[in-house]
C-alpha cells in the first residue's frame, strides 16, 4: 500500500517523463544508404535508452498494482518495438499511449479526491540536501585530485562531496558501485561537475553518469581538461552552456573560477571567500594544473632569473651578441656575463638554449642576435 506523498512522487515523476517526448524525438537520426533503405533510428541512443529504462521501471510498478492492460501493451511496445527499422512507428505510438495517461492521470494515480496541493506542501519540507558529485574518468584522477582539493579550499566538507577516485570521497569498503551511485541520484540534490576529456568520452560509466543527471533534470557545471575542446563537447551536455576550460587563457579562468566560487559559497551556505586569501588558492590551483599538464617544462634557476628579467622589461627582448671584444647576453642595461671565461660564457649559453628549447623565448632577425619572450614564457613566469 503506497502513501500519498508516495503517490503524488510518481505521478509526477511519470508526468515528467511524458513531458520529454518531444525532447527525446529530437534525437533521431537517419540511418541507411549505400543501397540500403533509410530509417529514422533512435534504439542506439543514450539519451533515448536512459529515458525508456525510466519509464519502463515507472511503468511496470503501475503494472504491478494495477494489472492495467493498456500499461501492458505500452510496456510490451517499450520493450519489443525498438530495433531499428521500426523506430518511427514505435515512437509515435508510444507517444500516443503516454500522451493519453497524462490525459487520465487520476485513474491511474487516484488520491482519494484530495488535491495534490495539500501535500505540496509536506514534499517541499522535506528537501534532499545538496552534495556535489564529480563525474569523470579514473584516468584523469590526477587533475581530479586537484579539483577536489580546490572544493575544500573553496570550504566545501567531506560529506558534501563525491569523487569515486580520490581517497576519502569514494565508495566505501564492500558497497556495490552501481547500486552505491543509484543512491547519491537517489538521496540528494547532486550538484554534478563534469570533467571532460577524452578518456570520458570513451568510458561506459562515465557516459550512464551523464545519461542520468540528464534524465533527472541535474544541476551541472563543465569542466575541460587541458587539450580537450569546446567543439568536442557531445552526449546530453549542451555545448552552448559557459564552460571551464583549464588550459585556457589565464585571465578567463580566474574569472570563471571566481564565478564558481560565488555560485558554491551561495548554494552551500558556505563563509565567504574574499581578497588575497582567495586570489592565493585561486591562483596556486592554476599554477598546480599548468605544471601537470606540462611537466617536463623544468628549467634551471639561472634560466629562470633571464625569463625573470626579460619578462620585466619593457620590450621583452635578450640581446645576445659576440664581437672580437667577447660574448654579451644582455636584457635593457644589465649583462648576464660577467667575465669573459669560457666557461662562463658556456653557462649562459646554454642558458639562452634551454628557453629557446622550452619555447619561452624565440629568435629574431637573421643572426638571433635578437632574442624575444613568447606568451608561453610569460605564463611560465606569472606561474
Amino acid at each position: 500500500m503506497y502513501l500519498r506523498s508516495e503517490v503524488i512522487s510518481m505521478r509526477s515523476d511519470l508526468i515528467e517523463l511524458i513531458d520529454k517526448i518531444d525532447e527525446i524525438k529530437s534525437h533521431f537520426q537517419v540511418a541507411g544508404g549505400n543501397g540500403m533503405p533509410r530509417s529514422n533510428v533512435i534504439y542506439n541512443k543514450p539519451e533515448f535508452s536512459l529515458w525508456k529504462q525510466e519509464l519502463q521501471l515507472e511503468l511496470q510498478h503501475l503494472h504491478d498494482k494495477t494489472k492495467d492492460m493498456f500499461i501492458h501493451n505500452i510496456l510490451v511496445n517499450l520493450k519489443q518495438g525498438f530495433n531499428g527499422w521500426r523506430d518511427e512507428h514505435s515512437f509515435n505510438e508510444l507517444s500516443g499511449s503516454l500522451l493519453a495517461m497524462k490525459k487520465n492521470i487520476d485513474k491511474y494515480y487516484p488520491l482519494e479526491n484530495e488535491k495534490i496541493e495539500s501535500f505540496q506542501g509536506a514534499i517541499d519540507m522535506n528537501q534532499k540536501r545538496t552534495k556535489i558529485f564529480i563525474s569523470h574518468s579514473s584516468k584523469d584522477q590526477s587533475y581530479v585530485s586537484r579539483i577536489v582539493d580546490f572544493l575544500e579550499n573553496i570550504g566545501l566538507r567531506s560529506e558534501q562531496l563525491f569523487c569515486s577516485s580520490v581517497p576519502g570521497y569514494n565508495i566505501p569498503l564492500n558497497e556495490d558501485i552501481f547500486d552505491y551511485l543509484k543512491k547519491q541520484f537517489q538521496d540528494f540534490n547532486l550538484h554534478v561537475i563534469f570533467i571532460l576529456s577524452k578518456n570520458y568520452y570513451e568510458s561506459v560509466a562515465c557516459m550512464n553518469e551523464m545519461g542520468a543527471a540528464w534524465v533527472l533534470h541535474n544541476k551541472y557545471t563543465t569542466v575541460l581538461l587541458p587539450g580537450f575542446d569546446f567543439h568536442e563537447i557531445k552526449g546530453s551536455i549542451n555545448p552552448r552552456q559557459i564552460a571551464l576550460k583549464l588550459d585556457s587563457d589565464r585571465i578567463e579562468i580566474k574569472e570563471k573560477l571566481d564565478q564558481l566560487k560565488d555560485v558554491l559559497i551561495n548554494e552551500f551556505g558556505l563563509e565567504p571567500l574574499q581578497g588575497v586569501r582567495w586570489e592565493s588558492k585561486r591562483d596556486s590551483f592554476i599554477s598546480s594544473i599548468l605544471e601537470s599538464t606540462h611537466p617536463s617544462t623544468i628549467i634551471g634557476p639561472d634560466a629562470q632569473k633571464l625569463l625573470q628579467a626579460a619578462c620585466n622589461a619593457d620590450e621583452g627582448t635578450i640581446l645576445m651578441t659576440k664581437t672580437l671584444s667577447g660574448t654579451d647576453i644582455q636584457v635593457e642595461n644589465h649583462n648576464f656575463i660577467t667575465s669573459q671565461d669560457r666557461r662562463e660564457i658556456a653557462k649562459w649559453e646554454n642558458v639562452v638554449r634551454e628557453l629557446l628549447v622550452n619555447e619561452f623565448i624565440e629568435s629574431r632577425g637573421k643572426d638571433g642576435s635578437i632574442l624575444v619572450v613568447t606568451q608561453k614564457g610569460y605564463d611560465f613566469i606569472e606561474t
